[in-house]
């Protein structure tokens, strides 16, 4: 019977073009179900000199003997993650024989390996989906975030390699219990000198040399948008700009993001700032910063993708808010494409769209450096512990606020185009998933801060639930909100917050029809990648 011929051919986000596989099928197959493979004498003598000189950066470039397969599972832009480990021959360690040092499994949830479908879209001229709708293609996306890379300087026997690693666990989705030493579950692979072991760093693994393997290095890899194990230089940071130079502590650490060497978190109540100094890669760990059940909002979430938070706001902070806004009316900027506008083409006046199109969007950017005391309003808002208790189960603690807008639409001004969601092209980006109750997004959380009633017919703020799982790519007379079978908007109430997945859910507006003015402001926290994924240790 003859071998199976079927060609693996992977979509590259950079480039946005289809790319043929250089791994052999039994390869793709046997990394997609173990976590790990094993690639026979990749290295030749001279390379394995290379590797004993230390002299890696030829080897682990993108073009590299070994970079070239850490692309193809990292994608464009990977980096290395830490040093390279020596594990010496015969090297031996001591450590818990009833329990093994493991690394990955699900609490390691920015390191996943993710193998989806996608779809590229783009319109007879070959121009990538805009304002009009065109054709589509399935594309697959498959990406290591995180890769661990080991090379076999000398032979290590079947069951004596230094390197431990559980089969499979990559897609667990639940922790695993305590391994031990003699558990049927942990391999150590054979390796050859010149072999090269790669290992999706969401595997269970660990280096656990027990005096009779061979001799290894051991490298880890991050894709582009991954965040490091350790935090980044900080040779680099970025001074506060003058006008944030008196605020507190918690909001010079939302403004300065990675840059800081501190988290705030909150229970709700209050917030509070830890050191990122000691902290444990448990990203799926729970949190019980004082006893609070939000079971019913992380389900809420979880399933539509966003969260209508009512009463964060009293009348008074309403007020000051609203009136901030009105005294500074002569600084907004109009948004949309066309005459006097900023040319975003999911705005103003768009063709086929009579639910969206009207007269651009005013927005007034910057509130935190409106001049005092107009912007203490919204100073409060961005530390709020309503808002910080919420964001730091919804993408983890250490990111920045990015964004700080009111939304000041008046009768006839635009809505906007559904955007987000599986949008054109996909990408690992939109990923979202849920491991072992914790959320693993690349998204940004939007908040917005809600300053005024918003009734069923008064236009606004529209999404799609759960479109931040969706398999399909968002049909043009949907993303025009012709199509509104899938549509719903959002009533609101003044001082409610409403908290969505930015980069994710597919959201947009419908055209402001109400007479009174939309006052909203709208923030936006992420992460800028350079911060690790972790929870100060204390709090585990």
């Amino acid at each position: 019977m003859g071998n199976d011929t079927y060609t693996v051919r992977h979509w590259n986000e950079a480039t946005h073009a289809h790319e043929p596989s250089i791994f052999t099928t039994v390869q793709e197959f046997t990394f997609d179900g173990l976590g790990f493979v094993v690639l026979p004498q990749v290295l030749g003598q001279a390379e394995l000199s290379a590797c004993n000189s230390d002299d890696l950066g030829d080897l682990c470039s993108e073009d590299g003997t070994v970079g070239r397969y850490v692309r193809a599972l990292c994608g464009d832009g990977f980096r290395q993650d830490g040093p390279t480990k020596h594990v010496p021959f015969a090297a031996a360690e001591e450590y818990d024989e009833a329990s093994l040092p493991l690394a990955g499994g699900v609490h390691t949830l920015d390191r996943g390996y993710i193998n989806i479908t996608g779809w590229n879209g783009h319109n007879a001229d070959g121009a990538s989906l805009s304002r009009a709708g065109g054709a589509w293609e399935e594309v697959r996306i498959r990406q290591c975030q995180g890769l661990v890379v080991a090379i076999a300087l000398t032979d290590s026997a079947d069951g004596t390699c230094p390197l431990v690693v559980v089969p499979a666990s990559h897609k667990s989705g639940l922790p695993a219990p305590p391994l031990p030493s003699s558990s049927r579950f942990a391999e150590r692979p054979a390796l050859k000198a010149g072999d090269v072991l790669l290992c999706a760093a969401s595997t269970l693994h660990g280096i656990c040399p027990q005096g009779d393997g061979g001799e290894l290095l051991v490298l880890n890899f991050i894709s582009r948008t991954a965040r490091p194990q350790v935090p980044s230089d900080q040779q680099d940071a970025q001074p506060l700009p003058a006008w944030a130079q008196e605020l507190g502590e918690a909001e010079q650490t939302l403004l300065t993001g990675s840059d800081s060497n501190r988290l705030v978190l909150s229970d709700g109540a209050t917030t509070w700032l830890a050191s990122s100094a000691a902290v444990a890669q448990r990203a799926t760990s729970a949190l019980e910063l004082g006893y609070r059940d939000d079971s019913a909002e992380r389900w809420a979430f979880d399933t539509n993708g966003y969260l209508l938070v009512e009463g964060v706001m009293d009348d008074e902070w309403i007020d000051a808010a609203v009136a901030g806004i009105d005294a500074n009316l002569e600084r907004m900027i109009y948004r949309g494409a066309g005459d006097q506008l900023d040319g975003d083409v999911t705005l103003a006046e768009i063709p086929g769209a009579p639910t969206i199109s009207g007269t651009g969007r005013p927005d007034l950017k910057d509130l935190f450096q409106l001049p005092a005391p107009h912007n203490e309003p919204f100073l409060k808002m961005m530390a709020h512990p309503a808002v910080i208790q919420r964001l730091n189960w919804m993408i983890g603690p250490g990111y920045k606020v990015t964004q700080n807008t009111a939304l000041c639409h008046v009768q006839g001004s635009s809505g906007q185009m559904l955007h987000s969601g599986n949008a054109n092209p996909t990408c690992i980006g939109k990923h979202y998933a849920i491991v072992n109750g914790r959320v693993h997004t690349k998204s940004g959380i939007n908040v917005a801060w809600q300053l005024n009633d918003v009734e069923p017919g008064d236009g606004g703020f529209v999404v799609i639930p759960g479109s931040h799982k969706s398999c399909y790519p968002m049909p043009h007379s949907v993303r025009t909100c012709n199509e509104r079978a899938p549509i719903r908007h959002i009533p609101m109430r003044a001082g409610s917050v409403l908290f969505f997945l930015g980069g994710t859910v597919g959201h947009g507006a419908y055209r402001w029809e109400a007479e009174s003015p939309r006052r909203t402001a709208l923030f936006t926290y992420s992460h800028d990648g350079r911060r690790p994924f972790a929870w100060p240790e204390s709090e585990l």
